[in-house]
């Protein structure tokens, strides 16, 4: 019988000393971002503005810093606390203070009657079926006079002859039509709203050709456009040199960050295949061009003042590629990163924790930006970084072979599950999804990601060399066309994805606890932790069969709310009855989107698709049965509202649908429905036309035009 001794597991100085409070002496940079960090994501979550902490961080961090050299040994550990306290109102503070909506100059604060705004496009356009996409940099309001403000707005331009020739850079006089991005409108809902809004926009704008006027061009960031005249250069340089079709499509994603041409099949099976990291210029990218620069001018070492020539160079083609890849995020974070790596290791003469590097980067990345800390791409890249220099190392000497290209492919395995383990709880919460043959697929993938970078750079440098330039271009359309047949065939491996996983945040940090523990004991082979690995795992099983349980119990009715459309859904355990439009239906994808979501996060297995539009007469399943225009659903009845239908019926729900409103006063004279239910189609200044109209027997009336609604049957 085992005996779980939890006062052996939990003997506070075995504990911390097992867990290295060395590590936290040796790594001041992670003592530094944890307190910063945590207070930055308070203020976000709080939406506070509180900028009156400013001084009084400030006061805090000069006694700590001041009082740590004069105190005694015992008397740091209190120093310590207010210094991490001191931090954590900095980081609340600064955060409060970049949020652009509490600005007193931003576009929204000002008068509402200045009908015009001078802005700057601040970015790519991106071309969508009726529209052009991109983002406004607010500048000035156009009243009696010029005034400056602040602010960013997410822009549509209607598709016509003007809106194709805008361009970054280009400064507009536009309309003051500014709306408020809506909220996400159904249960589990992707908040497009709260997105937008951590990326500093709170408004949209549409504007047909009449909306604006074009006052300059080339206005924007100098570097920002360099950076897209180069990227553009360098994508038809790839045209001109034979890589064509969809190996052009992966080589500009790969090489230059180009993701606009890539299109969702393609994307799919990337994903399937647990690739997709090489269609985004990310860290990885930045790491291969760092072993690359390094290798290359290493001889430098030899000479005098070798190595700060060496760093200079070294720095210099890193950030000339951030700007090549149009100074992506994703490539800032690894840019900088590396940056700090070549410093420590070259100029300084020693090699640096990458912990700490880690640290002051991610401080850095903060500093510019506080709302990164939310970007699912900042997140996953320092996890993915540490999980490999921790990970790597340990897993790679578990095998060990006399063949050089065994170790190499081991080494390659090694670096690709220590990517997977550390990222694997944030992918199943963000992703939905886990590629179960991702080992197999990044054998083929990283080795060629390397080749197809090298020569890409090979390229780039023998553009002018014409003869030259169409083999190197030859060799990278092969080698992607490989690489697209191995991510293709590890695709349709059965199983190769497992899809519509739900995890909640409680989930995805109890998992990193369980993986920590599971570690920590496999490597130390202590029984102790094995104990409490074991605890952990039985507790979380333990959840996810209480929650399949509650799954099954499950009863609720859904009214959704899509612009438009009609959607109802009953949910009996893990089955449900989907009535909505014909035209939702036809279009899977958006459906999907205001649906999908729910249907994971309640464990879904079985669905019924009906259309109201033509609902059989009388038709009948185990918990719903269709007569006429009513649906009984068990002991639930909703009638469909029809002035035609002459029978009189006092149901639970009398459902209005698009915009089929005449006759309602009638109809209300002879029936007396408990709710009514206005589909989001109909406007709201109808709705309001027939509220004084609605018997106050009427226990509650439902616009769907702005959230679902959702009531409980249990």
């Amino acid at each position: 019988m085992i005996q779980f001794r939890i006062n052996e597991i939990f003997r506070t100085k075995t504990f911390f000393v097992s867990f290295g409070m060395s590590f936290w002496h040796n790594h001041p940079g992670i003592k530094l971002v944890i307190p910063f960090l945590l207070g930055i994501i308070t203020s976000i979550e709080l939406g506070v503005n509180s900028n009156s902490f400013l001084i009084f961080s400030l006061v805090l961090l000069s006694l700590s810093a001041t009082s740590f050299y004069f105190s005694t040994y015992k008397a740091r550990k209190i120093i310590g606390f207010v210094f991490f306290l001191s931090l954590f109102f900095a980081g609340f503070t600064y955060s409060s203070f970049r949020t652009e909506k509490f600005s007193p100059n931003h576009f929204s604060q000002q008068e509402s009657h200045k009908k015009l705004l001078v802005v700057t496009i601040a970015d790519n356009l991106q071309e969508k079926e009726n529209s052009y996409k991109t983002i406004l940099t607010v500048n000035q309001f156009q009243g009696d006079s010029l005034s400056v403000t602040s602010g960013q707005v997410l822009a549509y331009f209607r598709k016509d002859s003007i809106s194709k020739t805008l361009k970054y850079g280009d400064k507009l006089l536009i309309k003051n039509k500014m709306n408020e991005i809506e909220s996400y409108r159904n249960p589990n809902q992707f908040d497009y709203k709260n997105y937008l809004n951590l990326n500093q926009m709170n408004y949209q704008v549409f504007l047909n050709s009449d909306d604006y006027e074009v006052l300059a061009q080339n206005s924007g960031n100098p570097v920002f456009a360099f950076s897209q005249r180069m990227r553009q250069t360098l994508y038809q340089y790839l045209i001109d040199n034979g890589v064509e079709g969809k190996q052009l499509k992966v080589a500009s994603a790969l090489l230059l960050g180009y993701k606009e041409n890539l299109d969702p099949e393609l994307v799919k099976s990337y994903a399937s295949a647990g690739a997709m990291h090489v269609l985004a210029v990310s860290g990885l990218h930045v790491g291969i061009l760092y072993l690359l620069l390094t290798r290359i001018f290493s001889f430098l070492k030899k000479i005098k003042n070798g190595k700060f020539i060496l760093t200079i160079l070294v720095l210099s083609c890193l950030w000339f590629y951030a700007i090549m890849t149009g100074l992506s995020a994703s490539v800032m974070r690894a840019t900088t990163m590396f940056s700090f790596i070549v410093i420590g290791n070259e100029l300084l003469h020693r090699k640096t924790s990458i912990y700490n590097t880690l640290a002051v980067s991610a401080i850095i990345l903060m500093v510019i930006n506080p709302f990164i800390v939310y970007q699912v791409g900042f997140q996953l890249s320092y996890v993915a970084v540490v999980g490999i220099v921790y990970l790597q190392p340990k897993l790679n000497r578990l095998f060990y072979s006399r063949y050089k290209l065994l170790r190499g492919i081991w080494a390659i395995t090694c670096v690709s599950l220590a990517a997977q383990i550390a990222t694997f709880p944030l992918s199943l919460h963000y992703f939905h999804q886990f590629p179960t043959y991702f080992f197999i697929s990044n054998l083929i993938v990283i080795p060629a990601a390397f080749f197809v970078f090298y020569l890409g750079v090979l390229l780039f440098l023998t553009a002018s060399l014409f003869g030259i330039s169409v083999v190197v271009g030859k060799l990278i359309n092969g080698i992607v066309w490989v690489l697209n047949q191995a991510v293709y065939w590890t695709e349709g491996l059965p199983y190769s994805l497992i899809e519509e996983i739900e995890f909640t945040v409680f989930e995805t940090y109890f998992l990193y606890a369980i993986i920590v523990v599971v570690l920590y004991t496999l490597f130390t082979r202590r029984i102790q932790y094995a104990r409490l690995s074991f605890i952990l795992i039985l507790f979380f099983c333990g959840l996810q069969v209480v929650q399949q349980y509650q799954f099954t119990q499950q009863k609720y009715l859904t009214f959704y709310s899509v612009n438009k459309m009609s959607a109802l859904e009953y949910t009996i355990g893990n089955n449900i009855y989907f009535i909505s439009s014909r035209e939702l239906q036809e279009d899977w994808s958006m459906m999907l989107f205001n649906v999908n979501n729910h249907w994971n996060s309640h464990n879904i297995l079985n669905k019924t698709y009906l259309k109201i539009d033509s609902l059989p007469a009388d038709t009948a399943f185990s918990h719903l049965r269709v007569f006429k225009n009513v649906i009984f659903l068990d002991s639930i009845t909703i009638q469909v509202f029809d002035a035609k239908q002459s029978q009189v019926l006092n149901s639970n729900y009398l459902w209005i649908k698009k915009d089929k409103l005449k006759g309602l006063t009638k109809y209300l004279r002879n029936n007396k429905p408990q709710h009514i239910v206005f589909d989001s189609s109909i406007p709201r200044y109808k709705l309001e036309y027939y509220l004084p109209v609605i018997d106050t027997t009427v226990t509650q009336v439902i616009s769907l035009d702005k959230k679902f609604y959702k009531v409980d049957l249990e």
